[in-house]
């Protein structure tokens, strides 16, 4: 059924899109594609038709940070599963990564496709959960004022401690940089930004105080916000309970490779379930 997995090409940016969202995605999946599509760090896969006409069946996209690279958006046509096309794509796409260099690769699974990353070697990190709501009061231990220019080098470092990956080509997309940020004592204690190819907010705090604070500033209404988070951040989690907020959607991290320095608890929000 399959002829080959090829690169996509630049005039398929609607087919893909409209094949991901017949996969499950949804309407909005063209934005999660946009930053692999037009990133030199990135890239989106096809499976195509072995007919002869080309047509893609399926797709994956893989964002590369250099010593990791992630997975997401990999979805294949409702007419043209159990095939063998998802397994082909995601092989694809570990290669692709392994040639930009990456030891270890990560993905967000859902329920339906985790059996499929175990057969491969992925192992289960942990869940993030995808919350739509308004938060509450921001906590008034710390200043938030508005991000700024001058404020990149302090938002990689602090991404860096939470994700242990070097993010810098993702962090460099962001223009202009928009988001707010917590201060303590003049230093930069945490940050939000919200991505244009993101559905989430994503927040990185090195303390719970700094993390909660940016979550509420961020999501303060007064229409709802999704805020994607770590199950293991607790404080995070507590709060979004007692704001009220509801679950939306969920995956499990997973990771092929050698562990990743992550810490979960100082990632208060994610971009997607994508990328993180």
């Amino acid at each position: 059924m399959v002829a080959a997995v090829r690169d996509a090409r630049h005039e398929e940016a609607g087919a893909i899109a409209d094949l991901l969202s017949r996969a499950a995605f949804g309407p909005t999946v063209s934005r999660l594609v946009a930053f692999p599509r037009t990133s030199p760090h990135g890239d989106v896969l096809v499976a195509e038709n072995g007919d002869g006409d080309g047509a893609a069946l399926g797709a994956v996209c893989c964002v590369s940070f250099g010593a990791t690279g992630w997975i997401g958006a990999l979805g294949v046509a409702p007419e043209a599963r159990r095939h063998g096309l998802g397994r082909a794509l995601t092989e694809a796409a570990i290669a692709r990564l392994h040639e930009r260099g990456a030891s270890t690769v990560l993905l967000f699974a859902t329920d339906m496709g985790r059996p499929l990353y175990e057969r491969l070697g992925f192992v289960i990190e942990g869940a993030a959960t995808a919350w739509r709501g308004t938060a509450g009061a921001i906590p008034t231990g710390v200043q938030i004022r508005r991000l700024r220019e001058d404020d990149r080098a302090a938002v990689g470092e602090l991404d860096r401690g939470a994700t242990g990956e070097d993010r810098s080509n993702l962090l460099e997309a962001l223009h202009p940089l928009a988001g707010v940020a917590a201060d303590r004592a003049g230093v930069l204690a945490g940050w939000a930004a919200k991505a244009p190819y993101g559905a989430g907010i994503a927040i990185c705090a090195g303390d719970e105080e700094a993390g909660v604070a940016l979550m509420a500033a961020a999501a303060n209404g007064p229409a709802p916000a999704t805020l994607v988070i770590p199950d293991a951040n607790a404080a995070a989690m507590a709060n979004l309970r007692r704001w009220g907020f509801r679950a939306a959607n969920a995956g499990e991290r997973m990771r092929l490779g050698p562990p990743v320095a992550w810490r979960p608890e100082r990632q208060f929000g994610l971009f997607n379930l994508f990328w993180g």
